[in-house]
Protein backbone atom coordinates (compact mmCIF):
# COMPACT_ATOMS: atom_id res chain seq x y z
CA UNK A 1 0.00 0.00 0.00
CA UNK A 2 2.82 2.42 0.53
CA UNK A 3 4.57 1.66 -2.18
CA UNK A 4 1.25 2.18 -4.12
CA UNK A 5 0.93 5.29 -2.82
CA UNK A 6 4.93 6.62 -3.13
CA UNK A 7 4.44 5.65 -6.75
CA UNK A 8 0.89 7.87 -7.03
CA UNK A 9 3.04 11.11 -5.40
CA UNK A 10 5.83 10.46 -7.35
CA UNK A 11 3.51 10.40 -10.51
CA UNK A 12 1.80 13.32 -9.72
CA UNK A 13 4.63 15.41 -8.85
CA UNK A 14 6.26 14.69 -12.01
CA UNK A 15 3.02 15.73 -13.56
CA UNK A 16 2.98 18.95 -11.73
CA UNK A 17 6.73 19.61 -12.55
CA UNK A 18 6.00 19.13 -16.07
CA UNK A 19 3.40 21.07 -16.29
CA UNK A 20 4.71 23.95 -14.15
CA UNK A 21 7.61 23.87 -17.01
CA UNK A 22 5.43 23.88 -19.52
CA UNK A 23 2.77 26.80 -18.51
CA UNK A 24 6.61 28.56 -17.54
CA UNK A 25 7.60 28.10 -21.43
CA UNK A 26 4.29 29.52 -22.35
CA UNK A 27 5.18 32.67 -20.47
CA UNK A 28 8.36 33.59 -22.20
CA UNK A 29 8.37 35.67 -25.07
CA UNK A 30 9.75 35.33 -28.58
CA UNK A 31 9.55 37.14 -31.43
CA UNK A 32 6.33 37.32 -33.61
CA UNK A 33 6.88 35.49 -36.73
CA UNK A 34 6.59 38.47 -40.09
CA UNK A 35 3.99 37.72 -42.21
CA UNK A 36 5.70 39.37 -45.15
CA UNK A 37 8.72 36.51 -45.12
CA UNK A 38 7.81 33.50 -43.04
CA UNK A 39 6.81 30.53 -44.34
CA UNK A 40 3.05 30.14 -44.07
CA UNK A 41 2.39 26.49 -44.68
CA UNK A 42 0.76 24.87 -42.40
CA UNK A 43 0.16 27.42 -40.40
CA UNK A 44 -3.86 29.25 -39.64
CA UNK A 45 -2.42 31.67 -42.19
CA UNK A 46 -1.88 29.47 -44.81
CA UNK A 47 -5.39 29.93 -46.19
CA UNK A 48 -5.11 33.84 -46.93
CA UNK A 49 -1.36 33.74 -48.15
CA UNK A 50 -1.81 36.45 -50.26
CA UNK A 51 -3.84 39.06 -49.04
CA UNK A 52 -2.36 38.89 -45.40
CA UNK A 53 1.16 39.32 -46.67
CA UNK A 54 0.30 42.51 -48.85
CA UNK A 55 -1.73 43.50 -45.61
CA UNK A 56 0.83 43.12 -43.01
CA UNK A 57 3.44 44.77 -45.07
CA UNK A 58 1.07 47.68 -45.84
CA UNK A 59 -0.17 47.93 -42.33
CA UNK A 60 3.99 48.00 -41.11
CA UNK A 61 4.26 51.19 -43.93
CA UNK A 62 2.22 53.76 -42.29
CA UNK A 63 3.82 56.60 -41.25
CA UNK A 64 4.05 55.54 -37.24
CA UNK A 65 5.53 57.55 -35.11
CA UNK A 66 7.24 55.71 -31.95
CA UNK A 67 5.88 56.73 -28.27
CA UNK A 68 6.60 55.20 -24.85
CA UNK A 69 4.55 54.93 -21.80
CA UNK A 70 5.28 53.67 -18.02
CA UNK A 71 3.62 50.72 -16.53
CA UNK A 72 2.26 50.46 -13.07
CA UNK A 73 4.86 48.75 -12.44
CA UNK A 74 7.65 50.28 -13.72
CA UNK A 75 8.13 48.88 -17.18
CA UNK A 76 8.87 51.16 -20.37
CA UNK A 77 6.21 49.87 -22.99
CA UNK A 78 6.21 51.64 -26.42
CA UNK A 79 3.73 51.87 -28.98
CA UNK A 80 2.83 53.61 -32.50
CA UNK A 81 0.60 56.39 -33.11
CA UNK A 82 -0.94 57.09 -36.67
CA UNK A 83 -2.05 60.65 -36.63
CA UNK A 84 -5.38 60.57 -38.25
CA UNK A 85 -7.54 63.34 -39.28
CA UNK A 86 -8.52 66.75 -36.95
CA UNK A 87 -10.69 66.16 -34.24
CA UNK A 88 -11.48 62.42 -35.25
CA UNK A 89 -11.34 59.35 -32.83
CA UNK A 90 -8.85 57.28 -31.80
CA UNK A 91 -8.61 53.44 -31.90
CA UNK A 92 -6.05 51.51 -29.56
CA UNK A 93 -4.87 48.87 -30.96
CA UNK A 94 -4.04 45.71 -28.88
CA UNK A 95 -2.22 42.64 -30.61
CA UNK A 96 -2.40 39.06 -29.17
CA UNK A 97 -0.36 36.60 -27.96
CA UNK A 98 3.43 36.38 -29.30
CA UNK A 99 2.25 38.60 -32.10
CA UNK A 100 2.51 41.77 -33.22
CA UNK A 101 -0.07 44.85 -34.99
CA UNK A 102 1.11 44.30 -38.43
CA UNK A 103 0.16 40.48 -37.98
CA UNK A 104 -3.36 40.92 -35.85
CA UNK A 105 -4.58 44.14 -37.80
CA UNK A 106 -3.53 43.46 -41.18
CA UNK A 107 -6.01 45.01 -43.13
CA UNK A 108 -7.68 46.14 -40.21
CA UNK A 109 -5.13 49.29 -39.40
CA UNK A 110 -5.38 50.32 -43.18
CA UNK A 111 -9.46 50.58 -43.37
CA UNK A 112 -8.85 52.67 -40.17
CA UNK A 113 -6.19 55.02 -41.56
CA UNK A 114 -8.48 55.62 -44.77
CA UNK A 115 -11.15 56.76 -42.59
CA UNK A 116 -8.77 59.13 -40.92
CA UNK A 117 -8.68 57.48 -37.48
CA UNK A 118 -6.01 58.30 -35.30
CA UNK A 119 -4.50 54.85 -34.40
CA UNK A 120 -2.47 54.07 -31.13
CA UNK A 121 -0.96 50.37 -31.84
CA UNK A 122 0.46 49.33 -28.30
CA UNK A 123 3.28 46.50 -28.08
CA UNK A 124 1.77 44.50 -25.28
CA UNK A 125 4.60 43.83 -22.54
CA UNK A 126 7.12 41.20 -22.96
CA UNK A 127 6.27 41.86 -27.16
CA UNK A 128 8.05 43.96 -29.88
CA UNK A 129 9.93 47.11 -28.53
CA UNK A 130 8.10 46.90 -24.47
CA UNK A 131 9.98 45.41 -21.38
CA UNK A 132 8.67 42.96 -19.59
CA UNK A 133 10.08 39.22 -19.44
CA UNK A 134 6.78 37.10 -18.61
CA UNK A 135 3.63 37.16 -20.21
CA UNK A 136 0.79 37.21 -18.10
CA UNK A 137 -2.39 36.06 -20.64
CA UNK A 138 -4.18 39.39 -19.69
CA UNK A 139 -3.37 39.55 -15.85
CA UNK A 140 -1.21 42.38 -15.81
CA UNK A 141 -2.10 43.57 -19.38
CA UNK A 142 -4.99 44.69 -18.60
CA UNK A 143 -3.99 47.56 -16.76
CA UNK A 144 -1.91 48.28 -19.80
CA UNK A 145 -4.60 48.92 -22.06
CA UNK A 146 -6.08 51.00 -19.40
CA UNK A 147 -2.48 53.03 -19.42
CA UNK A 148 -2.77 53.05 -23.21
CA UNK A 149 -6.55 54.97 -23.41
CA UNK A 150 -5.20 57.13 -20.69
CA UNK A 151 -2.36 58.01 -23.13
CA UNK A 152 -4.51 58.72 -25.63
CA UNK A 153 -7.13 60.66 -24.01
CA UNK A 154 -4.79 62.66 -21.71
CA UNK A 155 -1.65 62.84 -24.04
CA UNK A 156 -3.16 63.28 -27.80
CA UNK A 157 -5.87 64.98 -26.20
CA UNK A 158 -8.78 62.09 -27.97
CA UNK A 159 -12.60 62.92 -26.62
CA UNK A 160 -12.99 59.76 -28.55
CA UNK A 161 -11.22 56.36 -27.98
CA UNK A 162 -12.35 52.72 -28.81
CA UNK A 163 -10.20 49.59 -28.02
CA UNK A 164 -9.65 47.09 -30.20
CA UNK A 165 -8.25 43.86 -29.31
CA UNK A 166 -7.28 40.60 -30.70
CA UNK A 167 -6.84 37.74 -29.23
CA UNK A 168 -5.22 38.16 -25.99
CA UNK A 169 -5.27 41.62 -27.01
CA UNK A 170 -9.23 41.36 -26.64
CA UNK A 171 -8.55 39.89 -23.34
CA UNK A 172 -6.52 42.45 -21.93
CA UNK A 173 -9.27 44.74 -23.09
CA UNK A 174 -11.80 43.06 -21.64
CA UNK A 175 -10.65 42.45 -18.01
CA UNK A 176 -9.77 45.92 -18.39
CA UNK A 177 -13.13 47.27 -18.26
CA UNK A 178 -13.16 45.45 -14.66
CA UNK A 179 -10.30 47.97 -14.35
CA UNK A 180 -12.25 50.48 -15.16
CA UNK A 181 -11.22 52.53 -18.40
CA UNK A 182 -11.37 56.90 -18.84
CA UNK A 183 -14.70 58.78 -19.56
CA UNK A 184 -13.17 59.18 -22.92
CA UNK A 185 -13.38 54.89 -23.97
CA UNK A 186 -16.64 54.80 -25.96
CA UNK A 187 -16.57 50.64 -26.83
CA UNK A 188 -14.48 47.92 -27.18
CA UNK A 189 -14.10 45.72 -29.87
CA UNK A 190 -12.98 41.85 -28.80
CA UNK A 191 -11.85 39.64 -31.59
CA UNK A 192 -11.78 36.03 -30.65
CA UNK A 193 -11.08 36.40 -27.05
CA UNK A 194 -10.07 33.56 -24.41
CA UNK A 195 -12.72 33.44 -21.66
CA UNK A 196 -10.02 32.34 -19.23
CA UNK A 197 -6.11 31.35 -19.38
CA UNK A 198 -7.67 28.04 -17.58
CA UNK A 199 -9.88 27.39 -19.43
CA UNK A 200 -7.48 28.05 -22.81
CA UNK A 201 -5.28 25.51 -21.07
CA UNK A 202 -7.53 22.77 -19.99
CA UNK A 203 -8.69 23.15 -24.16
CA UNK A 204 -5.48 22.50 -25.48
CA UNK A 205 -4.69 19.93 -22.99
CA UNK A 206 -7.53 17.99 -24.52
CA UNK A 207 -6.67 19.01 -28.12
CA UNK A 208 -2.97 18.47 -27.64
CA UNK A 209 -2.56 15.35 -25.49
CA UNK A 210 -5.87 14.01 -25.59
CA UNK A 211 -5.36 14.10 -21.62
CA UNK A 212 -8.72 13.87 -19.33
CA UNK A 213 -9.03 16.81 -17.39
CA UNK A 214 -8.56 15.84 -13.97
CA UNK A 215 -5.98 15.44 -13.02
CA UNK A 216 -3.99 17.65 -15.19
CA UNK A 217 -6.12 20.68 -15.07
CA UNK A 218 -6.09 20.06 -11.12
CA UNK A 219 -2.28 20.26 -11.16
CA UNK A 220 -2.44 23.21 -14.18
CA UNK A 221 -4.42 25.58 -11.80
CA UNK A 222 -2.22 24.44 -8.87
CA UNK A 223 0.64 25.64 -11.14
CA UNK A 224 -0.60 28.96 -12.48
CA UNK A 225 -1.49 29.98 -8.54
CA UNK A 226 2.43 29.37 -8.11
CA UNK A 227 3.19 31.37 -11.26
CA UNK A 228 0.24 34.46 -11.23
CA UNK A 229 -1.48 33.95 -8.23
CA UNK A 230 -4.92 32.83 -6.78
CA UNK A 231 -6.53 35.73 -8.16
CA UNK A 232 -5.32 35.21 -11.36
CA UNK A 233 -6.82 31.80 -11.88
CA UNK A 234 -10.02 33.01 -10.88
CA UNK A 235 -9.91 35.78 -13.44
CA UNK A 236 -12.81 35.50 -16.62
CA UNK A 237 -13.38 37.95 -18.90
CA UNK A 238 -17.54 37.57 -18.71
CA UNK A 239 -17.32 38.17 -15.22
CA UNK A 240 -14.97 41.52 -15.33
CA UNK A 241 -17.34 42.31 -18.89
CA UNK A 242 -20.73 41.45 -16.81
CA UNK A 243 -20.51 44.48 -14.50
CA UNK A 244 -19.38 47.24 -17.44
CA UNK A 245 -21.71 49.98 -19.45
CA UNK A 246 -19.02 50.49 -22.03
CA UNK A 247 -20.54 48.13 -25.58
CA UNK A 248 -19.18 45.58 -27.06
CA UNK A 249 -18.47 44.30 -30.55
CA UNK A 250 -17.87 40.36 -30.23
CA UNK A 251 -16.07 38.83 -33.00
CA UNK A 252 -15.64 34.63 -33.00
CA UNK A 253 -13.83 32.64 -35.61
CA UNK A 254 -15.80 29.34 -36.80
CA UNK A 255 -12.79 27.82 -37.38
CA UNK A 256 -10.81 28.76 -34.62
CA UNK A 257 -8.95 25.81 -33.50
CA UNK A 258 -6.58 28.52 -30.69
CA UNK A 259 -9.23 29.45 -27.99
CA UNK A 260 -12.12 27.17 -26.30
CA UNK A 261 -15.26 27.62 -28.75
CA UNK A 262 -18.22 29.88 -27.17
CA UNK A 263 -15.46 31.89 -25.66
CA UNK A 264 -16.64 35.43 -26.87
CA UNK A 265 -20.47 34.39 -26.92
CA UNK A 266 -20.42 33.56 -22.85
CA UNK A 267 -19.06 37.43 -23.04
CA UNK A 268 -22.30 37.79 -24.79
CA UNK A 269 -24.39 35.73 -22.67
CA UNK A 270 -23.08 37.58 -19.44
CA UNK A 271 -23.84 40.66 -20.45
CA UNK A 272 -27.77 39.88 -21.05
CA UNK A 273 -27.02 39.77 -24.91
CA UNK A 274 -26.98 43.80 -25.32
CA UNK A 275 -23.70 43.41 -27.28
CA UNK A 276 -23.21 42.72 -31.02
CA UNK A 277 -21.70 39.02 -31.32
CA UNK A 278 -20.57 38.93 -35.56
CA UNK A 279 -19.32 35.18 -36.05
CA UNK A 280 -17.32 34.25 -39.24
CA UNK A 281 -17.99 31.11 -39.97
CA UNK A 282 -15.06 29.53 -41.98
CA UNK A 283 -12.40 32.10 -40.28
CA UNK A 284 -9.34 30.53 -38.59
CA UNK A 285 -8.43 32.08 -34.78
CA UNK A 286 -7.97 36.14 -35.65
CA UNK A 287 -8.48 35.90 -39.11
CA UNK A 288 -11.98 36.80 -39.63
CA UNK A 289 -11.24 40.06 -41.59
CA UNK A 290 -9.07 38.01 -43.76
CA UNK A 291 -11.89 35.38 -44.35
CA UNK A 292 -14.82 37.86 -44.83
CA UNK A 293 -13.57 41.86 -45.29
CA UNK A 294 -16.66 43.20 -46.63
CA UNK A 295 -18.41 41.51 -43.15
CA UNK A 296 -16.14 42.70 -41.00
CA UNK A 297 -15.73 46.26 -41.90
CA UNK A 298 -19.48 46.52 -42.18
CA UNK A 299 -19.53 45.24 -38.81
CA UNK A 300 -17.08 47.88 -37.62
CA UNK A 301 -18.93 50.82 -39.54
CA UNK A 302 -22.16 49.62 -37.43
CA UNK A 303 -20.38 49.93 -34.49
CA UNK A 304 -18.36 52.70 -34.47
CA UNK A 305 -21.39 54.89 -36.58
CA UNK A 306 -23.82 53.84 -33.31
CA UNK A 307 -21.44 55.51 -30.86
CA UNK A 308 -21.72 59.03 -32.38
Amino acid sequence: MLIAIAVILAIITAIFLAVLAGLAHQMQPRPAPDLRSAPLGGTRFEKYEPTVRSDAARADALPWEDVYISSYDGLRLHGRVLRGSPGADTIVLIHGYRSSMANDFAGVAGWYAERGYTLVAADQRAHGGSEGRVIRFGERERRDAVAWTQYAGYVLGAERVWVHGVSMGAVSALLALEEGFPDCVRGVIADCPFDSAMGLFAFHVRKRFRLPPFPVVTIGSLAWRLLLGGHFVRTSCHEAAAGSDIPLLLISAGEDATVPPGSARAVWEARGRRDTLDEFPHAHHALCWQEDREKYAAALQAFLGAGE
